[in-house]
């Protein structure tokens, strides 16, 4: 196994660490709707964090003025769009759906986490900042980029299928009304986070 496979791995894990927003509400939808519904939703920003680290690896010395130059005003739309759901399904009644194996759901929901990724730009900088730290450069070798983006996909699937598994046996082990309790606080995280997200952006965005 070679070091560039390592980092890669290394990477996929730090990127798939279920602390932000997106994060928090692919672990609600695993609650609510079952582990592979979550773990689907979660494959879909994977794929999207192997994209942006192809992105990062070939213009690893432009991509920043990018990023910089869009960040805010994207980070303001996933941030209230994320703030919207929350509030939602806080007001709301939350029904635990009964785990149901649909192949055209699990592709909806891959998508979903695709677009949810897909608007979060800022990742670029984040996965250059890890490729930084790392000492991953770009040497124009192929088999390098290959083996970093196998890397990457290898840690986000991981870290997710381990992540959606702990969640789902804790499900069972909880009735309806301490679920829905559960989700209630998860969706009060995905509110305060996606709430520090849209302050911390508009303060950036006026300054900028």
């Amino acid at each position: 196994m070679g070091l560039s496979l390592l980092k890669g791995i290394l990477t996929g894990l730090i990127l798939s660490l279920p602390f932000g927003p997106v994060g928090i509400y692919c672990i609600e939808l695993t609650i609510v709707e079952g582990r592979w519904k979550g773990y689907a939703t979660a494959m879909g920003m994977v794929t999207i964090d192997v994209f942006y680290s192809l992105i990062s690896l070939l213009f690893i010395a432009k991509v920043e003025e990018k990023i910089v130059k869009y960040e805010h005003f994207l980070s303001i739309l996933i941030g209230l769009f994320l703030m919207t759901i929350a509030i939602k399904k806080i007001l709301s009644k939350i029904e635990i759906k009964e785990v149901k194996i649909e192949i055209k759901n699990f592709i909806q929901n891959y998508f979903t986490g695709l677009v949810f990724a897909l608007v979060n730009i800022s990742s670029i900088l984040v996965i250059t900042i890890i490729f930084t730290s790392l000492k991953i450069y770009n040497d124009n070798s192929p088999t390098q980029i290959y083996e970093i983006l196998l890397g990457v996909l290898a840690g986000g699937a991981t870290l997710w299928f381990t992540t959606t598994y702990i969640v789902a046996n804790f499900r069972k082990k909880l009735d309806k009304e301490r679920m829905v309790h559960l989700i209630k606080g998860v969706n009060v995280l995905l509110l305060i986070f996606s709430s520090v997200l849209v302050i911390k952006s508009l303060i950036k965005y006026i300054k900028f």
